[in-house]
């Protein structure tokens, strides 16, 4: 009996393994709000084996009785289900904050958003990716509050400018770059292809740890990762169509010479031209040099990982024709990530990102043929070709100072290749429990070179070559950054605290190298070697520069319960481009910050889902090290060349060659930052709203200095200079559902204002030198730097009683020269004349009230759709071709409507001048004729996308396709009559729009696979 018992007892656990043993086929739905959700991660819990849904949140797997299923997506809470004897198992996802608190790289490591005390934005990679670009920088375009993105121009493989918060020293405002922890100014090798996601440090207390290169902000690129589970390939593709956005609308040949008879008229000549009629429409210069140009992108990453090797890889590849002939863009990049764990507490981290690219340099020459006359042919009649001429001497020569542009485009031969990237390795080790050590190597490597050719050439005497030549110059770079970074956590009840120390050491050697030959044998590319060159007309330069920084680094968060925050970072830095005494500085930062929604006054059921309200102070070193010389603080020594006595003998003689200053020393950097973050509507509405304030003291800048102490040296580097800046930024995000469309707006908004309360000697810098109107910016104290200073018209004569009448308090004529329909310009100090002395005033400001970005996201089952709209607001704008397009003068050609605009009569217009070719009353100096409003709202880019069915893509072997269509620059909405109102510039010379390549319209189509 005992026997059958045991027996019994035995069959009953066999069977009972055998059932949990089994694996069972286990489908469900995942859902939130009643709609499905696609990409979520199932996996079965301490295994690398899951799936992910469909796009109809649908799943399915094999699984045992006694298997944990782990479900989880980013910004929902991880759930665990046991699945028992269930083969359907649907699961409802909910929102999660903390989830949606995703861990923020803050320098030399991360923090949980929610414990943020400084000022930092983020954006994901495929937010960049919708936009049809070939560079980060552009892709940021209206991403960001504080973050404003200037267009660099249309160019194959041109790049925005980025600054954040505006401008804070008269020197270089580009921010620093980091990319995989490591420290960069140029980020060209990388595409938005390779991101997984960028955070933006706008305030000293968030970027302080940076030190001396953070001082315009910083920019941290984290590139794809590996991750664990199955083996992903994503392949996306597009091909785009750019064509020009807007043509400027240029008189043709017939009005062209009807605009120059009457100008001729005006002055009491006689008519240039018998019969404008005669020349027709003529020749259209801009679709001379135009075309409908194609921009391919292919983008390919793999990801793979297991709990011990994680690895991600990537390959792009760009191809851009430029909408100017003559010019284009290719690039391949490449990236390998891998993450390997040695021990259970040892970490092998390697990272490698290289990119390789040739550009073609076309010519600029939209500036030229806004101005060439449309009466000239672009080629020679063939009656005019003799046997002898060669192939860049067929063209017709211009009746201006601008050389033929078609011409110009035969002749251009510069090419640029590039290859550039980062290479770094790192161990991190855990030592103990909450104490880790982390060392980090890396190199930054590019290598630049530049090949050009000018023919010879004969058109005309002012646009001829005689004497052909060769150039190349040659670009090497070596930056070697070394950290090594001490961590301790600790958790004590209530209390949590994470204290880092380190020290950071960088390298940088620049070395370039240049050489010109003259008089190579011929033309022909097969000879366009500087080996070629005439013996004795070749030569040659070149130079080395190297710079050191030795950093020592500290920070300590704490936290109290989770909703009182503090930060408080220090570092100090040595920088070899100092002198001795002044090489070192020390910086700090701290911050806090309080969780108000975890407060028991808020209750569970409140409006409010999370509240924070941030503050902080710091200061950060500025070395200048992109505009401040290496021999800033060296005075050198220079040969002079001299005559003496009546015959001229050559003597030479020593100067100094620059004039150094042993005691220039660091700038200074000190912000200051109150800012809150709000949740509202169980997270469906998010707004963060920051108020900044900063200040640069010592300002690096070149100070005038007497003549006699150097020769042709007139300035010297000296620390004379204050700036200061501020400022609100706001970010808004709303999220909602309506049935089966789900919606996301997210609208950021930047204001700043800017003053230089001290310069060199109280002087001010003028910038901008212009054919026409020499001067263009001015920037003194007191006053935000870069306005626009000139003249200012008070409408037109329109008879000679009112050009009598214009004069000062004794009679005297203020424009003797003037005719009826010529301008009116204020005498503004009164003295009864016209002087760039005392009657020039600030004419325009070239900083806008806001900037804004305006993004809308939607979802409807298959299909979504996103727009963002972005623009500038109260910024004034130079256009700086109108001097030459308006006003009918030195046969340059004008803008359609110039002769029915122009005043041709007393009462026809008091705004715009008549038309003259000699301009005695100087019509068109500089004025505030020329200032224009620069407002504008574009519709940057626009996509809509599908996905295809799931049982479609797997007959072909992938998981995943989707289809889009979209578009980039799609329409601008301004008041401006230039070509485009986006456009950058320095501190001290923007907003002048002169001959600036036009940003492309495009039109895509693209695929986003996933095998």
């Amino acid at each position: 009996m005992k026997t059958i018992k045991i027996f019994i007892y035995s069959l009953t656990l066999l069977t009972f393994a055998f059932v949990n043993a089994q694996q069972n086929d286990i489908t469900g739905l995942v859902s939130s709000y009643d709609l499905p959700i696609p990409g979520v991660s199932i996996t079965l819990k301490g295994t690398t084996i899951g799936v992910i849904t469909d796009f109809d949140g649908n799943f399915s797997m094999k699984a045992s009785p006694t298997d944990i299923l782990v479900i989880s997506y980013l910004g929902y809470k991880t759930q665990e289900l046991l699945v028992g004897r269930k083969i359907v198992i649907n699961v409802t996802l909910i929102e999660d904050i903390s989830q949606l608190e995703e861990i923020v790289l803050i320098g030399y490591g991360g923090v949980k958003k929610k414990d943020l005390t400084g000022a930092v934005s983020t954006v994901k990679g495929e937010e960049l990716n919708k936009r049809s670009v070939p560079n980060i920088q552009d892709a940021l375009g209206g991403q960001l509050p504080g973050v404003q993105v200037s267009s660099g121009g249309g160019a194959p493989g041109a790049e925005a400018s980025i600054t954040i918060r505006g401008f804070s020293t008269l020197n270089n405002n580009s921010p620093l770059y980091v990319v995989d922890d490591v420290a960069l100014d140029d980020i060209s090798f990388l595409t938005p292809n390779d991101v997984e996601s960028i955070q933006v440090l706008k305030d000293a207390s968030a970027s302080a740890i940076y030190g001396s290169r953070a001082s315009n902000g910083v920019v941290i690129i984290t590139t794809k990762k590996g991750k664990v589970g199955k083996t992903s390939v994503s392949l996306n593709i597009s091909s785009s169509m750019q064509s020009v956005a807007n043509k400027p609308n240029m008189a043709n040949a017939t009005e062209y010479a009807t605009i120059k008879n009457a100008a001729s008229l005006n002055d009491g000549d006689s008519p240039l031209y018998l019969d404008p009629s005669n020349f027709g429409v003529g020749t259209d210069w801009w679709d001379q040099i135009t075309q409908t140009a194609l921009f391919h992108n292919v983008g390919l990453n793999i990801s793979s990982g297991t709990e011990k090797l994680k690895v991600s890889s990537g390959f792009s590849y760009q191809n851009q024709e430029g909408i100017q002939k003559g010019g284009g863009f290719e690039r391949i990049t490449v990236r390998l990530n891998t993450e390997y764990k040695l021990l259970d507490n040892l970490t092998f981290v390697q990272d490698f990102n290289i990119g390789s690219s040739n550009t073609v340099n076309g010519p600029n020459l939209i500036s030229d043929v806004q101005r060439l006359e449309p009466t000239t042919n672009p080629y020679l009649p063939s009656f005019e070709l003799s046997p002898d001429i060669n192939e860049f001497s067929i063209f017709s020569p211009t009746i201006t100072d601008v050389p033929n542009a078609v011409g110009n485009l035969a002749r251009n031969f510069n090419e640029t290749d590039y290859i550039r990237g980062t290479a770094s390795v790192s161990l991190n080790w855990e030592i103990i429990e909450g104490l880790s050590f982390k060392t980090h190597f890396a190199t930054y490597f590019a290598s630049f070179e530049n090949n050009s050719f000018n023919p010879n050439y004969f058109i005309e005497p002012n646009d001829q070559r005689l004497v052909n030549a060769v150039n190349r110059t040659h670009n090497n770079r070596i930056n070697n950054t070394w950290n090594n970074i001490l961590t301790y956590s600790k958790d004590i009840n209530e209390h949590s605290f994470t204290a880092m120390g380190g020290i950071i050491t960088e390298d940088r050697e620049h070395r370039t190298l240049s050489g010109q030959g003259l008089n190579i044998p011929s033309n022909e590319p097969s000879l366009r070697y500087l080996q070629a060159a005439e013996p004795g007309l070749f030569n040659a330069s070149g130079n080395n520069e190297n710079y050191n920084l030795l950093s020592y680094i500290g920070r300590l968060n704490y936290s109290f319960k989770g909703k009182y925050l503090l930060n408080a970072t220090a570092r100090t830095d040595g920088s070899s481009l100092f002198p001795e005494e002044n090489k070192w500085a020390s910086f700090s930062s701290v911050s806090g910050a309080w969780v108000v929604s975890d407060e028991d006054f808020i209750g569970e059921d409140s409006f409010i889902s999370y509240l924070k309200i941030r503050a902080g102070w710091g200061q950060i070193g500025n070395d200048n090290r992109n505009s401040l010389p290496v021999t800033a603080r060296l005075t050198t020594i220079a040969n002079d060349f001299y005559t003496t006595g009546s015959e001229g003998t050559l003597a030479v003689g020593g100067v100094p060659g620059n004039v150094g200053n042993p005691n220039i020393k660091w700038e200074t950097v000190e912000d200051f930052n109150l800012g809150v973050d709000i949740n509202l509507f169980e997270n469906k509405l998010g707004i963060n709203l920051d108020v900044y304030k900063r200040k640069t003291f010592d300002m690096l800048m070149p100070k005038n200095i007497p003549a006699y102490l150097g020769s042709g040296y007139d300035a010297q580097w000296a620390n004379v200079g204050n700036f200061e800046n501020q400022g609100v930024d706001l970010g808004i995000n709303f999220k909602t559902q309506l049935g089966n469309v789900k919606s996301n707006f997210t609208l950021n908004l930047s204001h700043y204002t800017a003053n230089v309360s001290r310069l060199a000697d109280g002087e001010a810098i003028r910038d901008g030198n212009h054919q026409r109107l020499n001067f263009l910016a001015i920037t003194s104290e007191g006053q935000t730097p870069g306005l626009f200073y000139g003249y200012v018209t008070d409408g037109v004569f329109q008879n000679n009683t009112e050009i009598n009448s214009h004069s000062d308090q004794f009679g005297n004529i203020i424009q003797p020269n003037a005719q009826p329909g010529d301008f009116r310009f204020k005498d503004l100090n009164g003295d009864g004349q016209l002087t760039e002395d005392g009657d020039r005033e600030v004419i325009g400001d070239p900083t806008p009230d806001f900037t804004f970005g305006f993004i809308m996201n939607f979802e409807y089952k298959r299909f979504d759709f996103s727009a963002l709209f972005r623009g500038s607001y109260g910024n004034d704008m130079l256009n700086a071709e109108k001097p030459y397009l308006s006003n009918g003068g030195e046969l340059y050609n004008s803008y359609a409507g110039t002769l029915n605009n122009a005043w041709n009569g007393e009462g026809s217009t008091n705004s715009e001048p008549r038309l003259t070719i000699d301009d005695p009353n100087g019509n068109f100096k500089y004025s505030d004729y020329y200032i224009e409003d620069g407002s504008f709202l574009r519709l940057q880019n626009i996509q809509v996308g599908y996905n295809f069915k799931e049982t479609l893509a797997t007959k072909i072997g992938l998981k995943r396709a989707r289809f889009y269509a979209s578009a980039e620059n799609v329409f601008t909405l301004t008041s401006y009559s230039g070509l485009d109102p986006d456009v950058g510039g320095s501190a001290t010379l923007r907003g002048v729009e002169w001959g600036n390549y036009p940003l492309p319209r495009m039109v895509s189509m693209g695929l986003n696979l996933t095998f």
